[in-house]
């Protein structure tokens, strides 16, 4: 075990690899989850140095946010980046804040598909900013961003979080591992769309990437079924590992 410490401490990417594809054959107790926790932090503190997720979500409502609707609160860490004034608008079926909340927000305590399915023509055309961290599944995530470009406001943008995996073993679509992305990935790349009418970026922000939708066309509305599509069609293709996958998704 101390040799496997140093390694988290001081070794390469490729050598946190290796670690944990060892870890991965062994049986899964709790310093095992434990240890591989650590190995995926230290590998994404190596693989995403530069920024963390929320201070790039801080940078943006500090640029004039003044309507922002979060999908995936929970404990509301990144709701309380919304600052005073904002209209915001929070939506987790199991709130369980732990943060002040400068904005104010109205939350409402139900899944995505039923916020979107009851409040999108109230909500139509409303949102500066919209953040997806909800259900870390790629169908799912597909759908709030589908139904996200309803209530954007004409010039917004959406993020989406944990699009970008350090691992294969975190991107599952049912949890496996502590530290977990999920397939969200999927729903990425069913946007990143040549033919679509607007613009996109993965940004490298740690611990688990964004992805990010802007300059849309307002009067977009993709086919549902062609974004569903697009979903399996990325859960049909198979990657050697992290980094073949992360290559993937920087060259979209």
């Amino acid at each position: 075990m101390s040799n496997m410490t140093v390694s988290l401490k001081n070794g390469s990417k490729e050598d946190l690899r290796l670690v944990e594809q060892h870890l991965l054959q062994q049986p899964r107790t709790k310093e095992i989850a434990a240890t591989l926790m650590r190995l995926h932090e230290a590998l994404a503190a190596r693989e995403f140095p530069d920024i963390e997720y929320k201070n790039y979500l801080r940078e943006k409502h500090q640029a004039g946010v003044k309507s922002y609707l979060e999908v995936g609160v929970r404990w509301g860490d990144a709701l309380m980046l919304a600052e005073p004034g904002c209209q915001g608008v929070g939506v987790d079926p199991a709130f369980d804040i732990k943060h002040p909340l400068a904005c104010d927000p109205t939350l409402y305590g139900m899944l995505s598909d039923d916020f979107f399915f009851e409040h999108s023509e109230r909500y139509a055309g409303a949102f500066d900013l919209i953040f997806l961290d909800g259900l870390h599944e790629a169908r799912q995530t597909a759908k709030d961003i589908y139904h996200a470009l309803y209530v954007l406001k004409p010039g917004g943008e959406i993020l989406s979080h944990d699009v970008l995996p350090i691992s294969l073993a975190v991107a599952t679509p049912t949890q496996q591992t502590r530290f977990w992305t999920g397939n969200v990935w999927q729903a990425a790349y069913a946007f990143a769309h040549k033919d679509f009418p607007l613009k996109w970026e993965f940004v490298e922000a740690h611990p688990s990437g964004l992805f990010r939708l802007y300059d849309i066309d307002p009067d977009f509305r993709p086919s549902r079924q062609l974004i569903m599509e697009r979903v399996a069609e990325a859960a049909a293709m198979k990657f050697k590992g992290a980094g073949e996958l992360l290559d993937f998704l920087r060259s979209l």
